[in-house]
C-alpha cells in the first residue's frame, strides 16, 4: 500500500503542475453582470484564439473574459469544456493542455493546472465540489483531479480509444468512447459507453452499439443518463441519435434517431433534454416517445452552421451557438424554450459550450 501511495504521489508531481489557489478578488474590482451565461468559443486549432464570452442578462457583453480583466492573458488553444462551480469558472483548454480557473463575478484569473505529459484534457465532470474526473481524447484515458489544489489524485485510468463525453451519477462514472468516428472504429471498445465504479475506478459495465459516442449529460434527480452518438461518417445512410439510460439498471429506456446530433442541453429542474441536430432543436423526455420540435433549422454553408447548445432552466432560455463559417466570429442566438427568438449576440470563433450562471 505504501509503495502505491509513493508512486501516485510521484506521478502527480511529474504529470501536472498548478498555480496555488489565490485569495478572493478585492472588493471594488470590476465585475460582470451578476447573472447571464458564459460561452466557450473553442477557436481554431493551433491558432491560440479560444475565448470565453459572458452574455449578461442586464445587457452587458464581455467578448473575451480572459483578456478583458487580465492584461496580456490569452485563454489558449483550443477550448473544449467549461463548468461553473461556486464562484469559479473552470475552462478546459485542450491544445494548451491546461485547465484555467477564473472568478465568475470579476473575471480575474485565479489558477492553472497544466498537463506536462502531452495528454490533452478534453471534457470534465465534477464528482463533488473538490473532486472531478477528466477525459483525454488523445490518450485512451481519464484521470481523477483534486479541484481545490488542482493536482492529480489518480493520474491515469485506461478506458478505451478516444474518450469524449464524461458524466458522474451516484457511484458511477460514464465515459463515451467515440473511437474518433471511422478512424479507430475497429479498435476494441470503440462506439461504446464505459461505466466505472466511482470509488474503485474500474470498469463494471459497457453499453454497446453507440457508434461515435459523443456527449453525456446526467440527471441525478431522476436517475437518468443522456448520451448522444453520431454514427460513422463512412455509413452515410445510417443515423446517429440520443439515448436515455436508467442509471439504476444501466439499460436504455428510450432511443431517438437523428442526423448529425450535435449537442445536448439538460434542464436539471424538469428533466427535459434538448438536442441540436441537422434539422433543428428538439425537446426530449424519457417518459414520452415522440420528440417535440422547438426550432426548425437546417445549417447551410458558408455562414450558418449551428454548432452548440445550452439551456437556462431558471430563465427558460435556449442558447444556440452559430459557428457561421468556422473561421470568423460566431454568434449566439437566444430563444425562449417555446422557440421565440429574443436576441442575437456576436462572440468569438466556434462557440460551442454554454454554462448558465443561475442554474
Amino acid at each position: 500500500m505504501m509503495v502505491r501511495v509513493l508512486i501516485v504521489a510521484t506521478l502527480t508531481v511529474l504529470l501536472a503542475r498548478c498555480v496555488p489557489t489565490p485569495l478572493p478578488p478585492e472588493v471594488g474590482e470590476d465585475i460582470m453582470d451578476t447573472s447571464g451565461a458564459f460561452i466557450l468559443c473553442e477557436g481554431l486549432w493551433k491558432q491560440d484564439n479560444a475565448t470565453l464570452a459572458m452574455i449578461g442578462d442586464a445587457g452587458n457583453v464581455v467578448a473575451d473574459v480572459a483578456s478583458a480583466f487580465n492584461p496580456s492573458l490569452r485563454l489558449g488553444d483550443t477550448g473544449s469544456d467549461v463548468h461553473l462551480r461556486g464562484d469559479s469558472i473552470y475552462v478546459v483548454v485542450n491544445g494548451s493542455r491546461s485547465i484555467e480557473v477564473f472568478h465568475r463575478k470579476t473575471g480575474l484569473w485565479q489558477a492553472r493546472m497544466t498537463f506536462t505529459d502531452n495528454r490533452e484534457p478534453y471534457k470534465l465532470a465534477f464528482v463533488n465540489d473538490s473532486v472531478a474526473v477528466c477525459s483525454f481524447l488523445n490518450d485512451n484515458s481519464i484521470a481523477e483531479i483534486d479541484m481545490r489544489r488542482l493536482t492529480l489524485r489518480v493520474p491515469r485510468i485506461e478506458v478505451g480509444p478516444a474518450p469524449e463525453g464524461i458524466g458522474v451519477i451516484g457511484n458511477h462514472i460514464y465515459v463515451a468512447i467515440s473511437g474518433l468516428g471511422d478512424l479507430r472504429s475497429s479498435e476494441k471498445g470503440a462506439g461504446t459507453v464505459v461505466v466505472l465504479d466511482r470509488m474503485e475506478l474500474r470498469a463494471i459495465d459497457t453499453i454497446d452499439n453507440l457508434p461515435n459516442a459523443m456527449s453525456i449529460e446526467t440527471d441525478p434527480a431522476r436517475g437518468t443518463v443522456w448520451i448522444s452518438y453520431r454514427h460513422l461518417p463512412s455509413q452515410s445512410d445510417s443515423l446517429g441519435g440520443v439515448v436515455a439510460i436508467d442509471a439504476r439498471t444501466r439499460l436504455i429506456i428510450r432511443t431517438w434517431r437523428y442526423r448529425s446530433p450535435r449537442g445536448l442541453a439538460l434542464d436539471q429542474r424538469s428533466g427535459i433534454c434538448y438536442v441540436l441536430h441537422e434539422d433543428g432543436v428538439d425537446e426530449l423526455s424519457p417518459r414520452i416517445t415522440k420528440p417535440l420540435r422547438i426550432l426548425n433549422h437546417t445549417s447551410r454553408a458558408p455562414n450558418d452552421i449551428w454548432y452548440g447548445l445550452g439551456v437556462s432552466p431558471s430563465r427558460q432560455m435556449l442558447y444556440v451557438c452559430n459557428a457561421r463559417s468556422y473561421v470568423t466570429n460566431g454568434e449566439v442566438r437566444i430563444y425562449r424554450t417555446d422557440g421565440e427568438l429574443l436576441k442575437t449576440v456576436e462572440v468569438g470563433v466556434n462557440p460551442g459550450r454554454v454554462v448558465s450562471t443561475n442554474d
